[in-house]
Formats: structure tokens, C-alpha cells, sequence
């Protein structure tokens, strides 16, 4: 459905004369949407927050923020004195999300009361939802209470985790096919195979693109979704393959060079999705060479869902557009919780 939405307001804003689309802000705003109907049954508009920011800034500046290096980390009494403002950048920001977060919670609980004394269904439960029964639950135990402050750190983690990876991972798929005409080619032409020109595609329709999914492994390779894992802390010391890890390591996984290591990856600088053709490269962890997602329990609990939303809103970005710059695309990166485009991506679709 908001797939659906976006195509309709590319295909508004063609129609209007815009010569080019914003394709950053129409990816942020599909993820956007899809994340807060997935916890809260709605989408939120940018007039709905206070504090002066809009709900993508919102969003885009607790990315930037987490993602920050601090320096404050590294040379510990440096750190009262916020050298760099992320204290004060994060405050600023914590108010604005914590208002939000309190109108989606008081929300829910006045709905709920309005179905009980009307004595309705609840009907189906979002993540909101799921998370006030358990804290209403009578059997839990106090140590184990969830209160209004686990709701909105949950919110938090699931808006940072899920809106701008997805979206910032269309976005280079997207221009690394502008970038590679005959890769949209062929990738559009086994689409037509799938489901001819006169339909939109359903999401099961996905599972027969093979080369429209290779595609997408090859976007995570050259640009995951964040260029390093969540960092790990070695509790006490150990050896892992000879190298010994003092206690109390921070430790980081380096996705985005393991994606372009010339020892594992022939040309690895080369947008080639058919490399992965008749190979089965999983992508959710199995394959220590492909790990966008991380890896056992500390992987990311989001990939399923995030796999699906690129891949049926990539199939039908080229489904049902061709997308051309007019300039030499600029591909160059800002390094942060994710890596996206330093200048957002903005092309003409035709059809």
C-alpha cells in the first residue's frame, strides 16, 4: 500500500511538470510510513511535531547523532566538556522525540479505553499495542516491569534501526542502476517476464526475480546498510585466531571494507550483481563474506522485514519508471550510523 503511495505521488509530481524527483525524500518517506504504521497503525505528518523540527529531521538527526565519533568515548576526560555538541544536539533532539513518543502512547491507551467501554475488538495490535499489554499484564514480575520509558526507547531503537537504512540502501540501489543502464535493463526485463507491464507486482512475484535480487545483494555488498556493526565489548580476555583481545575492548566489524576486500571479491569496486548468480550467498548472516545484517543474536532483528520492503519497492521503481540524471551522478559518501549519499539523489523518471 505505501509502495503504491509512492509511485502515485512520482507519477503526481511527473505530471506537474517537476523535472526532477527528489527520490531521497519519496524513499524516506515510504520507510517512514511503513515503520510507524508497523508500531503504531498510522503515519505521522511533519506538522505533528513540536520543538521546530519536522519528523524526518527528527529521524535523520538521531542517526547523525548516534553515528557520531565521539571523542568523549576515546579520551574519557575530554568528555564533560562536549567538544563537538553531541550532548547538547542529542538533548535538543531527545525532547522532540520524547513529545512525539508520549502523544503515540496516549494515544493507544485512550483508543483502548474508548474500545472497552464500547466493548469492541481491539482488532489488530501493533508494537504499541503488544508492549501496554505486557506492562498491564498482572503476571510479570517487578523486576521485569516494562514502564512508559522501555515504550519509548523501543520506538527510538525501531525509527533509527529501520526508516534510513532502508531508505539510504534504495537510494545507492537506485544509483548504482542509473550508473549501470544495462543492469536496469535487464533487471526490467525480467520484471516483464514476471508480471507484463500492465500490473504492479506482488510481493511473492519477488521470489522469481533472481537477477533483481542479486541486485540488491550486490547493493548490500558495496554499500550496506551501516558500514559498521554495532559495536561489542569483550567482557575478560581472549584469543580469537591468534590475536589476543584485552578485557574491555571495544570491538567494531568493518562491513563496508569486508564488502571491498579484493581477496574475497573479484573487482570489488564494480557494481556486478551477476556475481551472485547460481550462488547461494545468504545475506542474513550465514556467509561471514556478505554480513549486512550482522550475525547471530546480536544480529538485526529487522532483516526479514527490511529485505522485503527494498526488494518489492526496487522491483517496482523499475517496474514502472526508467530513471535518467541529466549530470555525471555524484556517488560520493558522509560517513555516519549509515553511509548515505553526500548529495541526495535526484532524477528524472520516465515511462
Amino acid at each position: 500500500e505505501e509502495v503504491s503511495a509512492m509511485l502515485r505521488s512520482i507519477l503526481l509530481e511527473s505530471e506537474q511538470g517537476i523535472h526532477c524527483v527528489n527520490v531521497k525524500q519519496s524513499l524516506s518517506s515510504l520507510t517512514q510510513n511503513i515503520v510507524c504504521r508497523m508500531f503504531s497503525s498510522r503515519t505521522y505528518s511533519d506538522d505533528e511535531l513540536s520543538g521546530g523540527m519536522v519528523f524526518r529531521e527528527m529521524v535523520s538527526e538521531i542517526s547523525a547523532v548516534a553515528g557520531a565519533f565521539c571523542i568523549g568515548d576515546y579520551i574519557p576526560f575530554l568528555d564533560w566538556l562536549d567538544l563537538q555538541g553531541l550532548r547538547r544536539r542529542m538533548r535538543a533532539v531527545d525532547k522532540v522525540f520524547d513529545g512525539f513518543a508520549e502523544k503515540v502512547i496516549d494515544e493507544h491507551i485512550n483508543c483502548r479505553r474508548e474500545k472497552e467501554r464500547g466493548q469492541e475488538d481491539q482488532g489488530v495490535k501493533d508494537i504499541v499495542d503488544v508492549l501496554l499489554n505486557m506492562a498491564e499484564s498482572e503476571s510479570q514480575g517487578k523486576e521485569m516491569k516494562i514502564t512508559r520509558v522501555h515504550i519509548k526507547a523501543i520506538i527510538m531503537d525501531i525509527l533509527s534501526a529501520g526508516v534510513e537504512t532502508t531508505s539510504t540502501t534504495l537510494e545507492w540501489a537506485i544509483s548504482e542502476l542509473i550508473r549501470n543502464p544495462y543492469v536496469m535493463e535487464k533487471a526490467q526485463q525480467e520484471i516483464d517476464l514476471v508480471a507484463s507491464r500492465h500490473r504492479l507486482l506482488k510481493e511473492s512475484d519477488v521470489a522469481h526475480c533472481e537477477y533483481l535480487r542479486c541486485i540488491v545483494k550486490e547493493t548490500f555488498r558495496l554499500h550496506p546498510p551501516a558500514p559498521l556493526l554495532l559495536p561489542h565489548e569483550s567482557m575478560r580476555a581472549c584469543s580469537v585466531n591468534g590475536y589476543y583481545i584485552p578485557p574491555r575492548t571495544i570491538l567494531f566489524v568493518n562491513i563496508w571494507a569486508m564488502g571491498r576486500d579484493d581477496s574475497i571479491w573479484d573487482d570489488p569496486l564494480q557494481f556486478k550483481p551477476e556475481r551472485f548468480i547460481g550462488k547461494k550467498i545468504d545475506v542474513q548472516g550465514q556467509d561471514f563474506d556478505l554480513l549486512p545484517f550482522g550475525t547471530g543474536r546480536r544480529g538485526c532483528p529487522g532483516i526479514s522485514m527490511g529485505i522485503s520492503v527494498i526488494e518489492l519497492a526496487l522491483a517496482e521503481l523499475i517496474h514502472c519508471f526508467d530513471w535518467h540524471v541529466e549530470d555525471e551522478l555524484n556517488m560520493d559518501e558522509v560517513f555516519g550510523l549509515t553511509v548515505p549519499k553526500k548529495f541526495p539523489l535526484c532524477a528524472r523518471p520516465s515511462w
